[in-house]
């Protein structure tokens, strides 16, 4: 194989991995796939065995097909249990559909009914989802099939038979031991961070990204975006830990793996920080120096996929060789510091995650345990949106207002789609009286893993654009394939494949090969024309705005709170890294693990993130711009709070003798004690209430006098906690607008 092309192959295969942790989507989208592919083996097997319509196999496929993909219950057990159960509302909802669509209005009726109770029962968590989900899938193919009351018995054995399909892929995917899920996520962790290197560091070295020798590091956004991915990776990690009993699969106690996964994502945070251009200088010019070159040269043979026992000792040795002559206090000699630490740190992590799964293959199945709050994944969305400023409540509205507040989210959210479900089917029957349940189908979907107004504007758009594009591409593939069933039947399956692979990157690319899947249905099913999807954008422009509109003045959930509230959880569980971290180094030796206060710390970020996008994508310039200020800014808090945290973490397995005495440990509880109420000014700051962030650092404060004190009088969990703080306080003074 060329030098041109290897390095290539070897950067996408990179890319899948940080891209997907873990695999989580491909053995999603797999999953799915080979469940879709069995029901139709089967049922179509069956139906012409029984001599029965083409329909009756094509319900029972989708019902496996989604019955697959909507399950999302943590625990082993609770999905085979939820997969089953969905048999039972969808074989009522089949029923009651193919009833009554005899009756026209009451088919409407019944469709608006079981819309309001599948977005209802979301109320009792990833269960009450699914549930839902089925009995609408069933309602919605009942009546996109036209079956007749004669096929019901037929109809409801093709669900059971449907369930059955997607219980058996996913036992067989379950199957599959946990620790294999672990070896794929800390790869994941590897190339997310090798990622991170080869921004901050580029060069032509051996396992670098090959740009030109003198190429310019990536700029900052890059970086961030990647330290974004490099935190999620972890917190997939973390997540892992909750649902297994590490122990079963490698040599150490999920505290300890998860001490390391935390010391190794710091580690890695630390090199880039390290790394920044300083006035008149250039990280590519850094990098070139031999000792920092040689370092980073170390730290990318630990981070490729299959490093060897060798390759991390004698990486281990240039690091330590390095560290050791790096006295100063210069940003090569900090960077090689850094650099060293993220060597042990991730040598640390490869130990004893590098055989999990055969280690696992002498266990069982690893129980699982209850999750921590705030690690769940996040919902298979990955939307942004474009919100308009949220006008100001009238006061005799407010009353009314606190009142709908105090509705349960998922009622709410019920209301909003039985009347927009409502007003789609009048205006959809108007467009095509025998194509509008598309209407109510887009007016349905986007209200799903959606809370705010902004979040429903992009659903509604991905799904107009998406369905455009997929009846171009439809159509065009519809003239190439013509009427050869075989190929129209493999399209299906790649089609499927595609859209739930992709669905957690855009909602769009989702509905994009659900509609190209539509066309080649209707080919198989021999009714295929240009005009049917014509009003299936038709119909899809209808329902969107109908949801729009609903999500806007029908209990309106302003995407502006949602963020303010978000940023109050962030800035809660910043104030608690602070306390615990600071009380650590001040008293050291406690033994305490801080991990978990950190992780609840990135996902609370996470959340916020989320949130914010809409904002980020608003009309008006100004939000734009104090949005992505505000995510930046505490982005870069998250990474000061884990350098707190690491200083905590080190006192807390210190000497207890170690710690500071009197007037400096005085010095360093107020300091942080600042740092803390600055920071949390920002709350007014986001709220409009204050101009600009409140600086309290000057150079007569704590914090400062800490720092200017010798370095001798100083142990090291209190400097790393003091420059931690100092960081913290001047990320946080980068806050001038308000959300």
């Amino acid at each position: 194989m060329t030098n041109s092309v290897r390095p290539a192959i070897d950067r996408a295969l990179r890319f899948l991995v940080v891209s997907d942790p873990g695999q989580l989507r491909l053995r999603s989208a797999s999953q799915t796939t080979l469940t879709l592919v069995l029901a139709l083996s089967v049922l179509v097997a069956m139906t012409r065995l029984l001599g029965e319509a083409i329909t009756v196999a094509m319900l029972g496929s989708v019902v496996a097909m989604f019955s697959s993909f909507v399950v999302k219950d943590r625990t082993a057990r609770g999905r085979l249990l939820t997969t089953a159960l969905i048999a039972l509302p969808a074989a009522t909802a089949v029923t009651v559909s193919t009833f009554l669509a005899q009756h026209g209005v009451l088919a409407d009726v019944g469709f608006v009914a079981v819309l309001f109770g599948a977005v209802w029962v979301r109320r009792f968590g990833p269960r009450g989802f699914a549930l839902g989900m089925g009995s609408f899938i069933a309602y919605f193919f009942a009546l996109f099939l036209r079956a007749t009351p004669g096929q019901i018995p037929e109809l409801i054995g093709s669900v059971l038979v449907g369930v059955a399909c997607a219980l058996t892929v996913r036992f067989a995917f379950q199957h599959e031991w946990a620790g294999a899920e672990l070896t794929r996520l800390t790869r994941a962790l590897r190339a997310s961070s090798l990622a991170v290197v080869d921004l901050i560091a580029p060069t032509n070295v051996p396992g670098a990204t090959p740009v030109g020798r003198h190429a310019e590091p990536a700029s900052s956004d890059a970086v961030r975006h990647a330290l974004e991915r490099l935190a999620n990776t972890a917190l997939m990690i973390e997540d892992w830990l909750d649902r297994n009993v590490a122990a079963a699969h490698v040599s150490v106690t999920g505290k300890d793996l998860s001490r390391r996964i935390f010391d190794a994502q710091q580690a890695t945070e630390q090199l880039a920080f390290a790394m920044r251009p300083r006035a008149g200088t250039a990280r590519s010019v850094l990098a070139e120096r031999p000792a920092v070159a040689q370092v980073l040269l170390a730290v990318r043979s630990v981070l490729r996929n299959h490093p060897t026992s060798d390759d991390l000792t004698v990486a281990r040795r240039i690091v330590t060789r390095a560290e050791a002559a790096a006295t100063d206090s210069d940003q090569h000699s900090i960077v090689i510091r850094a650099a060293a630490r993220t060597v042990r740190a991730h040598i640390a992590v490869h130990r004893v995650t590098a055989h999990a799964l055969a280690t696992a293959e002498a266990h069982e199945p690893a129980t699982v345990l209850p999750t921590r709050t705030g690690t769940a994944p996040a919902p298979a969305t990955d939307d942004t949106a474009t919100a308009a400023d949220d006008s100001p409540v009238p006061p005799r509205h407010r009353g009314l207002r606190a009142q709908f507040d105090r509705l349960e989210p998922s009622t709410r959210t019920a209301i909003q789609v039985a009347i927009a479900t409502s007003v789609a089917t009048v205006l959809g029957e108007l467009v095509s009286p025998n194509r509008w349940y598309w209407a109510v189908l887009s007016a349905f979907v986007v209200f799903t893993g959606t809370t705010t107004r902004g979040e429903i504007l992009t659903r509604a758009g991905h799904r107009i654009v998406g369905t455009v594009g997929g009846v171009f591409a439809g159509v065009l593939l519809a003239a190439v394939v013509g009427n050869r069933a075989p190929v129209q039947l493999a399209l299906i399956v790649v089609c499927v494949f595609c859209a739930f692979y992709l669905v957690t990157v855009a909602n769009g690319l989702l509905v994009f090969f659900i509609t190209v899947l539509l066309a080649m249905l209707y080919g198989l099913l021999g009714t295929f024309s240009i005009a049917v999807l014509e009003l299936r954008i038709a119909e899809t422009c209808v329902g969107a705005t109908v949801g729009i509109t609903a999500a806007y003045f029908i209990l309106p959930t302003r995407t502006r709170e949602t963020v303010r509230d978000k940023v109050d959880a962030y800035l809660d569980a910043l104030g608690d890294v602070i306390d615990d971290s600071i009380t650590s180094v001040v008293e050291p030796g406690s033994g305490v693990d801080l991990v978990p206060v950190a992780r609840r710390l990135d996902t609370a970020l996470q959340e916020l993130q989320t949130a914010a996008r809409p904002l980020g994508m608003g009309p008006a310039s100004r939000a734009r711009r104090g949005t992505a200020r505000l995510v930046r800014v505490l982005e870069a808090c998250d990474r000061a709070a884990h350098a707190l945290v690491r200083a905590g973490m080190l006192a807390a397995s210190a000497d207890p003798a170690s710690g500071p005495t009197g007037d400096l440990a005085r010095a360093v509880v107020d300091g942080a004690d600042g740092v803390r109420a600055s920071v949390m000014s920002l709350r007014s700051v986001v709220r409009g209430e204050q101009g600009e962030y409140d600086d309290s650092l000057a150079d007569a404060s704590p914090v400062a006098q800490v720092l200017s004190r010798d370095a001798q009088e100083l142990s090291t969990a209190t400097i790393v906690a003091v420059r931690a703080l100092d960081r913290l306080d001047h990320s946080a003074a980068l806050t001038r607008v308000p959300v």
